[in-house]
């Protein structure tokens, strides 16, 4: 079913400075290269064994990280000379600062329907918001500015509103929560992993010499990491797909198929879980 996650490990280069890891809230400076990252974790996301990363290049920033995060987000963002920041989707580990950006006068560029779930607040649950916070509602339309040379691409899927941010300049892919590993099987009950897969290739046509995951940093061969994705993501579905129409339950599909349950699972009663893949694959048969 082609290589595993741990065929693909993030990169780490440079030197760690910023806070520690043991406060409420942090948010670390790492450096690769020319890219710098802004990666941020709170009591909750680290319990979960989370954490979360916006990606400066040039002066853009690539996502703005969750709610609880926005005073040491906005130094950073004042130091390192932000000029502006893209968003890949609405979710508040990625756009939970948006409303304090606006407010504060940097330009913003997001897909109108990022905009628009922005401005209904849409309410999230207890296990979300003691992760990353709850963020404000978008109060103000954000200035634009010119990206140059960043292309913002529409990859559906993890959202309906995702998009990655593509940097011809240097083959340069930011991919927000589109990768997120080989055999990530853990769905948003909203997510569409056929989607996911289109996406997915899409992306692939692009070559791209380094790739900057949203949740795990800089990932190793950016090529055969997507290929990989895309080979096990199809694989499974199909094999999902086989199990549905000889009458298996989703109970005994997640746990032959997909190794049972995380602990995620039980705490989002179900929002976030493995039995979403397979809920998703009967959709699309029914569909068919």
């Amino acid at each position: 079913m082609g290589p595993g996650a741990n065929d693909f490990r993030k990169v780490s280069r440079g030197q760690r400075s910023g806070k520690g890891r043991t406060g409420p809230v942090t948010l670390a400076i790492e450096r690769s290269g020319d890219v710098i990252r802004l990666r941020m974790s709170s009591v909750g996301s680290r319990a979960a064994g989370l954490d979360v990363s916006a990606y400066v290049l040039r002066g853009v920033m690539i996502d703005t990280g969750f709610p609880r995060v926005h005073a040491e987000l906005l130094d950073a963002v004042r130091s390192i000379g932000v000029r502006g920041a893209i968003v890949t989707h609405w979710h508040e580990d990625h756009a939970g600062n948006v409303p304090m950006l606006a407010a504060e006068g940097i330009p913003i560029i997001a897909r109108d329907d990022t905009l628009a779930m922005l401005r209904a607040h849409p309410a999230i649950r207890l296990y979300r918001r003691m992760t990353w916070g709850s963020p404000s509602t978008l109060a103000s339309t954000p200035a634009a500015f010119d990206a140059g040379e960043f292309e913002c691409i529409h990859t559906p899927g993890h959202s309906s509103d995702h998009q990655i941010v593509w940097d011809p300049v240097t083959a340069t892919l930011f991919s927000g929560d589109l990768w997120l590993g080989v055999r990530a099987r853990i769905l948003h009950a909203t997510e569409d992993p056929y989607r996911i897969v289109e996406s997915l290739r899409a992306v692939r046509g692009l070559s791209p010499a380094r790739m900057f995951d949203a949740h795990r940093g800089e990932v190793a061969h950016p090529p055969q990491a997507l290929d990989a994705k895309i080979a096990w993501l199809g694989e499974t579905l199909a094999t999902v797909e086989e199990r549905i129409r000889a009458g298996w339950p989703d109970r005994e599909i997640v746990h032959r198929v997909l190794g049972g349950e995380e602990r995620a699972a039980y705490v989002s009663r179900g929002e976030y879980s493995r039995r979403n893949l397979v809920r998703a694959a009967r959709r699309h048969l029914q569909a068919r």
